[in-house]
């Protein structure tokens, strides 16, 4: 009798170990999984497009790189619910920019507090990943002023939900260039008790026309995120435009190239012909003779 009870006490111990087994194998695969990497950038460009600027990237070898063709799921969350606004696919650089056709359609938390969210499901290579953010609507207002003959940039930062103006908020005022934009403010530059900034503008910035592409800016706050307003204000230098297009140079078209050198190409082109002729007609005379 005690035999069959060590048996039976044995068997139960193996069926034990085989369910351990299977329990721990999905882990354990699971495990062998890349883990992914989401990054997300929410920027709202004031009387324009609303977007999130989405990336995904993996420590491989000890070393991060850009992961390629990932689709991620984008949605918003109220309350505990989710709603999706779209899915996107990330390019050859691991990076997708989506943009919200509708931004007024995503409704913020009872404490006016937005989540946006981009969750990849996962595949043979990479685990479920996600990546959410959080952020509170603002608006700023730009405009130009000009005091003692100096020109300004006046611009204020505001929470929309609460209608208030936001202190201590840290903005650039900057010049749009074809690379990188010109920065004009200080390094930190604070908004004060009013959610205002003034900043001076050089009068020595050269720009089309004299005009300006100014653009005030809060980037990547912890608050807000990235919010971005500009304006065009002809406070510039203008650009002077020098072209010889109608005058004779070595650079200009043909048919305004510098007399000498029509004249000395000429002339050395009749006198190698000159030449030649010379020569065709001296040896007819000698073959004649």
């Amino acid at each position: 009798m005690k035999s069959n009870i060590d048996i039976h006490i044995a068997d139960f111990r193996i069926l034990g170990f085989a369910l351990a087994f299977l329990l721990v194998l999905p882990t354990s695969a699971q495990d062998k999984k890349e883990r992914l990497r989401i990054g997300a950038v929410y920027t709202k460009i004031m009387d324009g497009p609303v977007y999130l600027d989405l990336s995904t990237s993996a420590r491989i070898d000890r070393s991060n790189v850009k992961v390629p063709d990932i689709g991620l799921d984008v949605f918003y969350e109220v309350d505990g619910e989710e709603y999706p606004l779209g899915e996107v696919r990330t390019g050859a650089n691991g990076d997708v920019r989506f943009t919200m056709d509708n931004p007024g359609q995503i409704q913020p938390d009872s404490t006016g507090l937005y989540i946006l969210s981009a969750t990849f499901e996962g595949d043979d290579t990479f685990r479920r990943a996600s990546r959410s953010i959080e952020f509170r609507d603002a608006a700023i207002r730009a405009s130009l002023k000009t005091q003692d003959s100096i020109n300004y940039i006046e611009a204020s930062l505001s929470d929309t939900v609460l209608d208030s103006l936001v202190e201590g908020a840290l903005i650039k005022v900057q010049v749009k260039r074809m690379f990188k934009p010109l920065q004009i403010s200080e390094e930190f530059l604070m908004t004060d008790t009013n959610g205002s900034i003034l900043v001076p503008v050089p009068g020595d910035i050269p720009g089309k026309d004299g005009i300006l592409d100014i653009e005030v800016v809060i980037e990547e706050n912890d608050t807000f995120a990235t919010v971005k307003t500009s304006l065009e204000a002809k406070v510039g230098t203008p650009i002077a435009h020098i072209s010889t297009y109608d005058q004779r140079a070595l650079w200009a078209r043909s048919s305004k190239s510098p007399i000498f050198i029509l004249i000395f190409t000429g002339v050395l082109i009749f006198g190698a012909w000159g030449l030649v002729i010379y020569l065709i007609i001296n040896m007819y005379r000698i073959a004649k003779n």
